[in-house]
């Protein structure tokens, strides 16, 4: 049987799409490509740049304090035709809220944020933890790596571009949630997932299209693709 269900909209309000680029692990480029040819407006953080340069990226802006920047890279930065918002090292916010902020400035709806996954664990944890602030501002804010997406659950969600055999995991955000689900091999039916429990993790899609509604708490979506 169908998933039969009208879905929210992932934001609320429409605005520009913002492709921010972190420093983490990137892998191959094709996927980055494909969000910048998407997106209106590129932000790149600190050392972001070095790496958009090599792979041939636009990039409008870039922010941070450039620490991750050798003299050589400042130096070519500084003749290229791009804005530099830069901040002193020693701060209260990393270089990837800033970005955030930025793209909140600029009336952003949609933030497709790639690079922020793998590398230091506690900016991968902390990248998370924005998700969370992103919505206090209605914007929607995706983590893209290579091979996954992770976002905070509004109501109740498709997964457009999932595929049979997909990773599909829900993660409580809060102490519990409670979640109903079509389309994937563990359905929930209105349970509970308790946030320190790992019930939710890899679940599979069976069949399309996937639906994951949220009836309580905040969760979080990891959707690992199987191919790119």
């Amino acid at each position: 049987m169908g998933c039969s269900v009208t879905f929210s909209a992932r934001w609320s309000r429409m605005g520009e799409t913002i492709l921010i680029l972190a420093n983490g692990t990137w892998g191959a480029t094709q996927r980055v490509e494909r969000l910048a040819a998407a997106c209106s407006w590129i932000l790149a953080t600190d050392g972001a740049w070095t790496k958009a340069r090599a792979t041939g990226l636009r990039v409008d802006e870039v922010i941070g304090d450039l620490d991750s920047l050798s003299a050589v890279a400042r130096e070519t930065l500084a003749s290229a035709d791009v804005s530099v918002l830069q901040y002193p090292v020693e701060k209260d916010k990393t270089d990837l809220e800033l970005a955030l902020d930025r793209a909140a400035e600029r009336g952003a709806s949609r933030v497709l944020l790639f690079g922020a996954l793998g590398g230091r664990l506690d900016h991968a944890l902390a990248a998370v933890q924005l998700l969370e602030a992103a919505t206090t501002r209605d914007i929607h804010v995706s983590l893209i790596s290579e091979w996954e997406d992770a976002w905070m659950a509004r109501d109740a969600e498709a997964i457009p571009d999932a595929c049979v055999g997909d990773r599909v995991s829900i993660l409580p955000l809060t102490s519990s949630a409670v979640v109903r689900t079509c389309g994937l091999k563990y359905p929930l039916h209105g349970e509970r997932l308790f946030r320190g429990s790992s019930r939710g993790v890899s679940n599979q899609v069976a069949r399309l299209p996937i639906r994951i509604e949220t009836l309580e708490g905040r969760v979080l979506i990891v959707h690992g693709r199987e191919r790119i």
